[in-house]
């Protein structure tokens, strides 16, 4: 069991060490629940490749009763391999509602291309679509 524990704690930092340049809230999302897998949007933004949608424990507790999300929700989606996502896409519940954000690999780390504190129009403008579902694609 010890060395289970232990094996599992060096892969997630594994991960962590892998995803610099991502906010360490953000970081971490591989030990979340996967809440989608399959089923996802083909087109937009995000298209062409395998997508996982990860969501935080204070997301979790809503996620299938279709009720808006608590503060402090994160939902992270990403494409591509597991190990090395091509696209890591952030979205956060905050007081004034979400704040969105997308890494995308360069140069041996994460960096921030879309979104952040100057840039939510773009991706406002296609989750307000759908809004019925608190501005998730993949919420149930």
């Amino acid at each position: 069991m010890k060395q289970y524990v232990l094996l599992a704690g060096l892969l997630g930092v594994a991960i962590a060490q892998g995803l610099n340049g991502v906010p360490a809230a953000y970081a971490g999302f591989a030990k979340w629940e996967k809440v989608a897998t399959s089923g996802l949007p083909t087109g937009g933004p995000h298209a062409g490749q395998a997508k996982v949608v990860y969501a935080n424990p204070a997301a979790l507790k809503e996620w299938k009763s279709g009720r808006a999300l608590p503060v402090g929700s994160i939902v992270v989606k990403t494409a591509g391999p597991t190990r090395a996502p091509t696209l890591i896409a952030t979205m956060e519940k905050r007081r004034s509602g979400w704040y969105y954000e997308e890494y995308f690999p360069e140069g041996g780390r994460y960096v921030l291309k879309f979104g952040g504190p100057n840039g939510q129009q773009l991706c406002v403008g296609c989750h307000t679509g759908v809004q019925a579902k608190d501005f998730l694609f993949t919420r149930p």
